[in-house]
């Protein structure tokens, strides 16, 4: 029995030493393979249980293969964006469909020699498309898992062919809660103005009314540039307020202090291109609670009816619109109805010079005038006013609407255009100055009662952009900073010339999409070629309690088993899960001059256990040759 025990002992070496052979074969082979993990194989005996004292019984040898998946490997720096690795524990989400259904098999891999494929998905060399969380602008859902990527936070959603809301689970691993990265779907994009800060100097020697002007250039959610333009105007011994000058297109500028509350509000109507028609209808508004009535027609003007008339009969667009703004200014004057008007009479509407357009201001805090215009245009029902050329028909207008917020009169300052000097009226400062020429109080404000002297400014546009307001976080308000207080490092009254020192804001006009960058968080940004950089995706990063009982397939992909345990889905970087590296690929574990040594032993080990056999069966021959 020992005997041939002794021959099949030789047979199991011959056995594990050709595995053990077949693994340094594919390591040497796959040397230059990304993420590929080396395998290991070990040997453990097989005992043969002893019956005897005095006779042994031979048992062998088997191999156990092992795969180190958690063992990491080099990095080597790349040349493509897309080429991304891991450092640290984790696995890219992939699956063999670049448009997985509920039937295709998720895989695991290290490899990240990701490529735009045709269609433009991501797929790496072993045939597998990447895997992860579409990132949109948060809109408020609670339910969303929420990314903060420097002041702007996204949420894990996407819209679906339907044009419905996807909500992401991210710990769920199925064709709803991860999507491919698509680069040809990106496109274009615009990125609104959502911050501005400026500094200067005003002059100390100024005048009570003298002014200074900054122009800014900002831009919608639709890349339109636009010119927003601040106003200083001196009111008084080391006191300055703010007025806007608002763009064209735009329908309402309201600025805000830094506790909310509204400083200054206008608006504005414009005619956009040559308008050769009539403009004809009823303009609509109150003011005090006061309905207002303005027919425009052909007809001779009328004082007699609410609001007046005005006759389009043989006038330009110009003096129609300056008719308007003056009979508009004549009915909101009239101390019959409104109470008395404050000293010096102001304009509440007026010819914007140059433009096809009218502004409205606030009137004062006695008489503060919320303008709400509408025009029939032929309709049965009022809509409120923005004059706009209709694309069918350049001769027609078609009405849009906005309201000019009521200013607080404690807060806001109401805009008056004294019609001898074409100034506006000085009322409640916005900036007040200590005597060293720092800012001492912002909107009444100062730095022991208000920690931030950020105000904003909320633009309603007619164009067709998304309107900047607050809570809008596709197109937010501009948060505007003009200095802190006690502090030279925004607006200064200081003796000299007005002084521009600097002005910086952010948007840009429309971009094409240019590429992509991947952080070590795993956030896929967009990058276009107006300097813009948007966040479109996460690459999530999954672990195992137990990453070497992974299955491994062809395409160096691994899928999970009862030994790895379930995979979580983690952010990169996050409890444990590694770091996404772009730029970069996972070199093999594979060390040749250790498995050149190991295949020395090998062969060394498999030559014995072949020495054994033929010993075996020589001495198996000798006591056959007995019986003979």
């Amino acid at each position: 029995m020992s005997l041939f025990g002794a021959l099949f002992s030789g047979v199991s070496g011959l056995q594990s030493q050709s595995s053990a052979m077949g693994a340094i074969a594919d390591n040497v082979t796959n040397v230059n393979t990304v993420g590929y993990k080396a395998t290991r194989v070990n040997f453990k005996t097989l005992i043969t249980t002893q019956v005897s004292v005095t006779q042994y019984s031979p048992g062998g040898v088997q191999s156990a293969p092992r795969q180190s998946v958690d063992l990491q490997g080099l990095l080597q720096a790349t040349t493509s964006s897309t080429d991304i690795a891991i450092s640290g524990q984790g696995f890219f989400i992939t699956n063999a469909a670049a448009q997985p259904t509920s039937t295709d098999l998720y895989t695991f891999t290290r490899a990240g020699s990701f490529k735009v494929d045709q269609e433009g998905f991501l797929q790496n060399v072993g045939g597998s498309y990447m895997q992860g969380w579409p990132l949109t602008f948060f809109n408020g859902v609670p339910t969303a898992a929420q990314v903060r990527v420097g002041n702007d936070v996204f949420m894990k959603a996407y819209t679906n062919g339907d044009g419905d809301q996807v909500v992401i689970n991210d710990n769920v691993i199925d064709n709803q809660n991860l999507r491919p990265l698509n680069l040809e779907t990106i496109g274009g994009t615009a990125s609104p103005t959502t911050r501005l800060s400026f500094g200067a100097n005003l002059r100390a020697e100024a005048a009570t009314g003298d002014q200074n002007r900054v122009n800014a250039l900002t831009f919608d959610s639709l890349g339109n540039p636009h010119n927003l333009t601040y106003t200083f105007t001196k009111s008084g011994q080391n006191t300055w307020r703010t007025s806007l000058e608002q763009p064209p297109q735009s329908a309402v500028v309201t600025q805000k202090t830094q506790n909310g509350e509204v400083h200054f509000a206008a608006g504005r109507i414009d005619v956009n291109g040559e308008f050769t028609g009539t403009l004809t209808g009823t303009f609509n508004f109150s003011a005090n609670g006061v309905p207002v009535n303005i027919t425009l027609s052909n007809a001779a003007d009328n004082p007699a009816l609410s609001g007046g008339n005005v006759n389009n009969q043989n006038r330009t667009l110009s003096q129609i619109l300056d008719q308007l703004a003056s009979t508009i200014n004549t009915y909101l004057s009239d101390a019959s109805v409104f109470g008395t008007p404050p000293s010096p009479p102001g304009n509440w509407a007026r010819r914007i010079p140059g433009e096809n357009g009218i502004t409205f201001d606030q009137a004062s805090e006695n008489n503060t005038f919320t303008f709400d215009a509408s025009i029939r245009d032929g309709a049965t029902t009022p809509k409120q006013l923005v004059f706009q050329n209709r694309p069918d028909d350049p001769t027609t207008l078609a009405p849009q609407g906005y309201t000019i917020p009521a200013l607080n009169s404690t807060y806001g300052w109401y805009r008056l255009i004294d019609p001898v000097t074409g100034l506006p009226g000085l009322n409640q400062s916005s900036v007040k100055f200590a005597g060293n020429g720092t800012p001492s109080e912002f909107f009444g404000r100062t730095g022991n009662t208000a920690p931030s002297p950020q105000h904003t400014v909320e633009l309603q546009w007619a164009n067709g952009a998304l309107n900047q307001v607050a809570g809008n976080t596709r197109s937010p308000a501009i948060q505007v900073f003009i200095g802190n207080y006690n502090t030279p490092d925004g607006l200064t009254q200081l003796s000299g010339d007005f002084q521009l020192n600097y002005l910086q804001q952010n948007g840009a006009k429309f971009g094409n999409f240019a590429g992509v960058s991947i952080g070590t968080d795993g956030i896929v940004t967009a990058l276009f070629d107006n300097g813009v950089t948007r966040p479109v995706f996460m690459i999530p990063v999954a672990t195992f309690t137990n990453p070497n009982g992974l299955q491994s397939l062809s395409g160096n992909t691994w899928i999970a088993t009862d030994f790895s345990g379930n995979p979580t889905l983690r952010e990169a970087g996050d409890a444990g899960a590694g770091e996404v590296n772009s730029a970069a690929l996972e070199s093999s574990t594979v060390e040749l001059g250790e498995e050149f040594t190991r295949m020395i032993t090998t062969q060394r080990a498999y030559s014995s256990a072949a020495k054994v056999i033929t010993t075996s069966d020589q001495m198996i021959e000798e006591l056959l040759s007995i019986k003979r």
